[in-house]
C-alpha cells in the first residue's frame, strides 16, 4: 500500500498529529487503554454514520435527504436515477424508504488525516486537499463517506485508483438540490416503433417514427417533424419505442439531448432541450396531419420501374372502408401534389397536410399513366 519510506513517515507523522488533535485528553494513557478508547471512538463513528450509507451496485450511496442519496456516476448502470451529473461524477437516487440524511460541511482546519466510513467499517486515511476535492492515498470503495477528525462529513469517493478522489459536497449543495427539485424531462412527441409494415414505407428496419408533435413543445422548437424516424439519442441506438422511453425516464427538465433521425432517408441531428411537462398535456394541433384510413408510403422500387421518371410523390398503399377518402383516392394512386405543393416524399406529404389546416384538400394524383385532381372536403376529414 505504501509507495515509499517518505510516504510511510508522512503517514506516521499525520497519525501522530491526528491522535494529539482528536484524542488529546487521552494521550497519556497506557497503550492498552488507548486501544480500547480508540476502538470505542471508531465504533461510535460507525454507529453514527453507517445508517446513512447504503450498499448498492458494488458501491455505496450516501443519504443527503431522507429519501435521496448520492452515488458515484460510474455505478448507476441499471439504476433508476433522479439526476446524473457526469461533470461531478455523481448521480442522485430516490430511496424506497426514508434514511437519516448526512449534513455535509467544511472543517475548521484542513488537517490531512481523515476518517473513511463504509457501511461495515471505519478506517483512518491520509490525503491532500485540493480546490473542491481531497485526494486520499490508496484505493477505496466508491461512495465511501469521508469525514474530518472533528467529525464533519466532507464528501464521498467518486473515483478510485492508486489515488481516491473525494468530492467535497458542501460546495455543490445548491447544484444537488437543484437537481433533486427538477421535474422529469418532457420531449413533446408521440411515436411508435418501426414495424415490418412501416419499414417498407420508411425504408428502415428499426427506430421510432414521430407520429405527433405537440405544438410549442421541445421537439417542435428543435425542428422535429411528424414522419421523422429517431434512430439515436445521445449516441445510444434506438431500436424501438421502449429504448427511447428508457432514456427519457432518467432525464430532467433542462437536460439537452442530441437526437439523430432520418428525414426522407437523410440523417440529421438536432439538440432538444427537455422541458417540464405541462400540467395538462397540450392537445394535438386542431387540424389533421393525416387523412383517416389512408396508408401511404414511399414509392416502391417495383412501382418506380413502371412509371415515368418524372413522377414523384407518395404511394397510396391502402384506403380503409371508413376513410373519408374512400372512392376519391384508390390503392395504387401516387399523390403528386397537395394544394398545389409538390410532394417528393413522406415528409412533404405530412407537411402539406399540416399546412392545409382545416382547408379542403386539392390533391393531384397519378393514376394509370395519367394525372388528375381530386378533392377531399375539410368537413369530411
Amino acid at each position: 500500500m505504501f509507495r515509499n519510506k517518505n510516504y510511510t513517515k508522512s503517514l506516521v507523522l499525520a497519525l501522530l498529529i491526528f491522535i494529539i488533535y482528536f484524542f488529546s485528553e487521552n494521550v497519556y494513557c497506557q497503550d492498552e487503554e488507548f486501544a480500547i478508547f480508540l476502538k470505542s471512538k471508531l465504533k461510535k463513528i460507525h454507529d453514527q454514520f453507517s445508517p446513512s450509507i447504503l450498499p448498492i451496485n458494488n458501491a455505496l450511496a450516501v443519504a443527503i435527504e431522507k429519501n435521496y442519496a448520492i452515488i458515484p456516476a460510474a455505478k448507476v448502470e441499471k439504476l433508476s436515477v433522479v439526476a446524473l451529473d457526469t461533470k461531478l461524477n455523481i448521480a442522485i437516487l430516490k430511496t424506497e424508504k426514508a434514511i437519516t440524511p448526512i449534513r455535509f460541511d467544511l472543517p475548521r482546519k484542513q488537517i490531512d488525516v481523515f476518517f473513511l466510513v463504509t457501511d461495515t467499517s471505519v478506517m483512518v486515511v491520509n490525503g491532500s486537499w485540493r480546490e473542491n476535492t481531497i485526494e486520499i492515498y490508496g484505493k477505496y470503495p466508491l461512495g465511501s463517506l469521508v469525514i474530518s477528525t472533528d467529525l464533519v462529513p466532507l464528501g464521498v469517493i467518486v473515483k478510485s485508483d492508486y489515488l481516491s478522489e473525494v468530492l467535497l459536497v458542501k460546495p455543490i449543495y445548491n447544484e444537488m438540490f437543484r437537481l433533486i427539485k427538477r421535474t422529469p424531462g418532457w420531449i413533446g412527441i408521440q411515436g411508435q416503433t418501426i414495424t415490418y409494415e412501416l419499414s417498407k414505407a420508411f425504408g428502415i428496419n428499426e427506430g421510432v417514427v414521430v407520429t405527433n408533435i405537440y405544438e410549442g413543445g421541445p421537439a417542435d422548437k428543435a425542428g422535429i417533424l411528424r414522419g421523422d424516424v429517431i434512430v439515436e439519442v445521445d449516441k445510444q441506438k434506438i431500436r424501438e419505442l421502449r429504448d427511447l422511453q428508457n432514456i427519457l425516464s432518467s432525464k430532467l427538465s433542462g437536460d439537452i439531448l442530441t437526437v439523430t433521425y432520418l428525414r426522407n432517408g437523410v440523417k440529421k441531428d438536432s439538440s432538444i432541450v427537455l422541458e417540464e411537462p405541462p400540467k395538462e398535456i397540450i392537445q394535438v394541433r386542431s387540424y389533421s396531419t393525416d387523412i383517416k384510413g389512408v396508408l401511404v408510403e414511399e414509392i416502391p422500387d417495383s412501382i418506380k420501374a413502371n412509371i415515368r421518371k418524372s413522377v414523384k410523390g407518395v404511394f397510396v398503399r391502402k384506403v380503409s372502408e371508413d376513410s373519408p377518402a374512400l372512392g376519391i383516392l384508390k390503392e395504387g394512386d401516387i399523390v403528386v401534389e397537395i394544394n398545389k405543393k409538390s410532394i417528393n416524399g413522406l415528409n412533404d406529404y405530412y407537411t402539406a397536410l399540416k399546412e392545409a389546416e382545416l382547408k379542403d384538400l386539392l390533391i393531384l394524383i397519378y393514376r394509370k399513366d395519367s394525372f388528375q385532381y381530386v378533392i377531399i372536403p375539410a368537413q369530411s376529414r
